[in-house]
């Protein structure tokens, strides 16, 4: 029995830290407590590192199997799971500013008061 970590805590922490990221970094949401532009690259690069080196790990135990079916069904699953996490980035980006990302009508993170209008001319 290897002594590898569980799957799921790799595959898991991309949609805990890239949410995290985001969210911390929008003025809408977190007003002066923001994270500058320093903190969104610092932020940016330490989650890549560490989702790279999971993804190292997971590879590593995949491989230690020694079985071709799973190595398939891995690099299905892999491609499937990579591209959610791609698109997760992208909408994150989207949302930090990032319109050059934007395709079509983009949803704002900001609350909206919405008043009631009275009716500009009294019912009959």
């Amino acid at each position: 029995r290897s002594s590898s970590p569980p799957l799921s805590l790799p595959l898991q922490l991309p949609f805990a830290l890239i949410p995290v990221l985001t969210f911390t970094s929008l003025p809408s949401v977190m007003h002066d407590f923001a994270n500058g532009l320093f903190w969104k690259v610092a932020g940016g690069l330490l989650i890549l590192l560490i989702c790279c080196i999971n993804m190292y790990f997971v590879v590593a135990y995949v491989m230690s199997l020694h079985n071709l079916g799973l190595y398939i069904g891995a690099a299905v699953l892999s491609i499937i799971y990579l591209s959610f996490v791609a698109y997760l980035t992208w909408l994150c980006l989207v949302a930090l500013g990032a319109s050059f990302l934007a395709c079509g009508n983009t949803v704002s993170v900001t609350r909206t008061l919405h008043l009631e209008q009275p009716p500009s001319h009294p019912p009959k």
